[in-house]
């Protein structure tokens, strides 16, 4: 895959899709459908006069999709950092962490 650095803001600089724009989707699709059935349980209560109560995982789920919908998408601060090291090429991969997280995500799976 290859990025391009020069128009990150733009997604033709990527030839594929990212596991992080899959997931900002996932998440998206996630918050949208909590508040989609949200909105229509407020409606239904308004329209009919009776109560609708959220069972405690959709309140768990609001709350974790509100959170997340409040957290930065990408750490400016790190990015920068991580190009000027780059352009400097000083920056060097730990080859023995990247090999160790790699395992801890297989296990995962497993």
């Amino acid at each position: 895959m290859a990025i391009n650095f020069n128009n990150l803001n733009n997604t033709a600089g990527l030839s594929k899709p990212t596991k992080a724009n899959s997931l900002s989707t996932a998440q998206s699709s996630a918050q949208d459908s909590a508040k989609k059935s949200v909105l229509e349980q407020t409606n239904k209560q308004g329209n009919s006069g009776e109560s609708v109560q959220l069972s405690q995982n959709a309140r768990q789920l609001q709350s974790v999709s509100e959170k997340i919908a409040s957290m930065p998408s990408v750490n400016s601060e790190k990015v920068a950092q991580l190009k000027q090291a780059i352009a400097e090429g000083s920056y060097q991969v730990d080859s023995q962490r990247v090999a160790s997280k790699l395992l801890g995500l297989e296990a995962q799976f497993k």
